[in-house]
């Protein structure tokens, strides 16, 4: 078949060209290969469509064959067949990943006789559909759909972050498109030993059913995607970190708590939570102020109304070796000093149809626009690194839109349902200052979103405004393993969830402990929500215009819950070290710092299951307890090893379940034996 269409082999490419598009297949690496299609032939390939710093993973040579009716790519471990249409990908010559090809045979479209056609033994169909395909919108603009056989035994891991309880994504169907609470990174890993990128950043949808996977880009001038093998997930995930970049080195000092709430009001009321911390004897890492710190959206500096001396206390913080961090928000109002500049500029996100104000009224500052960032950049060094403010938190960076209409908007680079997924980020490099020395090059950016290469820049996900119970609980566990499975293993969840909890039942209290107790053993131990009854507003504008929400302090929940968190936070201050080489590994080799089972274990065949229980690191398997009133809990160990519990002692040999009895005061948490850090256990977990 192939021979109807134009083809040119190079040393390291195979490039199709027909009537209705062209197609590069070209090694990207050892083990990896990146395919790209598009339907006009003087398309020019740019990083703006998809990934802006996509690397290959290694240099390599491969070798391409053209027998009869197909061609063959040979790269390492991974072999690619063209065959004139579709594409077909093994790993060590088991197939993996198949594109979908239905042709109508060449015989039935004959006319007279034709004894002459020869009938070859191939696939035939009268749906004629091929595996990519592109439908007009208008110039530049298509709808883009590739499709790929389904497998009903895979498994597949990944995706970003999607509020549900799904691991597996396999017969899911996921919105490419972030929200607040939901990030979306088209990355996935298979239980087959390959790893796919779909490389668009268009606003799209993938599903993956029983029958075919099917990726949709609304908007784009092309299908662009990666595939990359190896012998098991972390061959994988240093694969992809290698391409789209791995955390730096995290500051030590920010491995303990986090305080925040929304929000502090005024500098006295921060002065008494750090007082009331420091009564207690417990070392905070950051204290944390919320939005409305301002005198207007898109001012970014304290109202010093409210704020006056906030130096003067960044600097006492310091001496206590405690980081200041502010939120940040991206919406502009009419009130704003620079609001005509950004609008006279095109530094806000555009709507085609003048009605610009994109969420509650209000306009949002377009990252991608140089001339924005540069202004950003020179806002945040003179109005709060210089005043002592050393972190900052990137709210709104999906950005949350009142109707998620993306087609109705543009930025720099065109139309915002075309690039719309990499606003966070355009917002973190934004935010991150890259003229700072090595040291602060170590700080974090939280932020609601993420996109590829987000964790270069220090991108510290969290999960968004989420609900308070134990099922969100349970959801948060699930996309904190996916984040890292999909390149970002910084990351946090609002500990007892944001809203709608009410922090004066019992309820509550069990799901304050029960959250913190996961929280100690995840990347950041970070206290925020928006709790009732909110306190009234202190001012008609800029810093005293918003109300704020309840106590969210360790102390406000009653002595019972008091001394359960006091006491994680004790372990979590003697974790310390071993948390330390999590991050380091991280930045060198990318893996997740919480991880699935079958990352750690890939060899038991028990650990691909969905499960909520999960490693912190390779030796510390984690129980969390995610339902209420809990007296006892179903726990694998996988084999390879024996476990110890570390507030029992008791050893369990591995390759089995066991039931665990619980208490409120503590979760299970197993130890590898044989590991490191099993001779520090009793020192770290036992009460002296």
């Amino acid at each position: 078949m192939y021979f109807q269409k134009e083809i040119e082999i190079t040393s390291n490419s195979i490039i199709v060209k027909d009537r209705d598009q062209f197609l590069i297949i070209k090694e990207w690496g050892e083990n990896s290969v990146r395919v790209i299609s598009a339907p006009d032939h003087n398309f020019s390939l740019s990083n703006k469509y998809g990934i802006e710093e996509l690397e290959k993973n290694n240099d390599v040579k491969v070798s391409i064959n053209k027998k009869e009716e197909l061609v063959e790519m040979i790269n390492y471990k991974l072999k690619i067949v063209y065959d004139g249409e579709k594409l077909v990908f093994y790993n060590k010559n088991h197939k993996i990943l198949e594109e979908i090809s239905r042709r109508q045979s060449n015989v039935r479209r004959t006319t007279g006789i034709d004894d002459h056609i020869p009938i070859k033994d191939l696939p035939t169909s009268s749906l004629n559909i091929s595996p990519r395909e592109f439908n007009f919108k208008s110039d530049n603009s298509y709808e883009a759909i590739l499709r790929f056989e389904g497998d009903t035994s895979e498994k597949m891991f990944g995706l970003g972050g999607y509020q549900e309880g799904n691991l597996n994504k396999n017969f899911g169907t996921y919105e490419l498109m972030h929200r607040n609470s939901q990030t979306s990174i088209p990355f996935y890993i298979s239980n087959k030993n390959y790893g796919f990128i779909w490389n668009n950043s268009s606003i799209g949808e993938v599903t993956f059913s029983r029958n075919q996977i099917i990726w949709k880009s609304n908007n784009t001038q092309c299908i662009d995607y990666v595939v990359t093998v190896g012998d098991n997930p972390k061959q994988l995930l240093t694969n992809f970190t290698t391409m789209t970049g791995k955390p730096p080195k995290l500051d030590k000092d920010l491995l303990g708590l986090w305080q925040s709430k929304l929000r502090y009001q005024t500098l006295n009321e921060i002065k008494e939570i750090y007082n009331g911390y420091k009564k207690r004897k417990i070392n905070l890492s950051v204290l944390v102020i919320d939005y409305f710190h301002w005198t207007a959206d898109g001012d970014f500096e304290f109202d010093l109304k409210y704020w006056n001396g906030i130096n003067q206390w960044a600097n006492v913080l310091k001496a206590n070796n405690i980081k200041l961090m502010v939120s940040l928000w991206p919406t502009v109002t009419s009130e704003s000093k620079y609001y005509d500049y950004y609008k006279n500029n095109q530094m806000l996100i555009r709507s085609a149809y003048k009605k610009d104000n994109m969420f509650e009224g209000k306009e949002i500052l377009d990252f991608s626009n140089p001339l924005t960032a540069k202004h950003l950049q020179k806002l945040l060094n003179h109005n709060y690194r210089e005043l002592g403010v050393d972190l900052f938190w990137a709210d709104q960076a999906e950005p949350e839109m009142t109707n998620y209409n993306h087609k109705e908007y543009l930025v720099y680079d065109g139309s915002l349902e075309k690039y719309g997924n990499k606003y966070p980020y355009h917002y973190i490099k934004a935010v991150k200052n890259n003229n700072l020395n090595v040291y602060d090059q170590t700080f974090p950016v939280l932020i609601r979103s993420a996109w590829f290469n987000s964790q270069k820049y220090g991108a510290l996900a969290w999960s968004g405004d989420i609900e308070s119970s134990f099922n969100s609980l349970k959801r948060q566990i699930q996309i904190g393993i996916s984040m890292g499975l999909s390149g970002i293993p910084w990351w946090t969840s609002d500990i007892a969830g944001f809203h709608s909890g009410d922090s004066s039942t019992e309820n509550f209290r069990e799901l304050m402990i029960r959250w913190f107790q996961f929280a100690v053993f995840s990347p950041i131990l970070r206290m925020h929500g928006d709790r009732q009854p909110h306190t009234i507003r202190i001012g008609e504008n800029g810093g005293g215009l918003r109300t704020s929400g309840g106590p969210n302090e360790i102390w406000s929940f009653g002595k019972e819950v008091e001394e359960i968190l006091t006491k994680f936070i004790c372990i979590r201050e003697k974790l310390a070290k071993y948390i330390e080489t999590l991050y380091d590994e991280s930045a060198k080799v990318g893996y997740p710092i919480i991880r699935s089972l079958f990352f750690e274990f890939p060899y038991d065949s028990e650990t691909w299951n969905e499960t909520t229980n999960y490693m912190f690191g390779s030796d510390l398997l984690i129980v969390p307890i995610v339902e209420e009133k809990t007296t006892k809990t179903e726990v694998y160990l996988p084999k390879g090893c024996n476990w110890t519990e570390v507030f029992s002692g008791i050893s369990y040999e591995g390759g089995r379940n066991y039931e665990i009895i619980v208490s409120l005061d503590t979760l299970p948490v197993f130890c590898k034996e044989g590991s490191v850090l099993e001779k520090n256990i009793e020192n770290i977990f036992k009460e002296k």
